[in-house]
């Protein structure tokens, strides 16, 4: 396994700033299908959530390092740093932790 997602269904209160901000963001429609932070890609493909590294130019490359399975159709994501959140078409929202997205790796 090189990488891994971590998440759950939450609510909004407890969440530190940056996560409520992102959440927002999600909430009011994200980014449809991916979103990018720094040499990585998050996208969403049904109920699935993927994380490739990109080239220089932002195009994924090769297999996701990562993957994680939603309870529900993604329709939007939006990622930060480590956090990834993902909006499902039911209306649910789920926040990630991806500790790949981290670093250089």
């Amino acid at each position: 396994e090189v990488g891994s997602l971590r998440g759950h269904d939450a609510s909004w209160q407890g969440l530190d700033p940056e996560t409520r901000e992102l959440a927002a963001n999600v909430k009011v429609g994200g980014s449809a299908g991916s979103s990018r932070t720094g040499q990585y890609i998050v996208t969403a493909n049904s109920d699935m959530v993927y994380v490739y590294r990109t080239d220089s130019d932002g195009k994924k490359q090769g297999e996701p390092l990562a993957c994680f399975r939603g309870p529900a159709n993604v329709s939007t994501v939006s990622c930060k740093g480590t956090k990834v959140i993902a909006g499902c078409q039911d209306g649910q929202v789920l926040f990630l932790e991806a500790p790949l997205l981290a670093g250089g790796q």
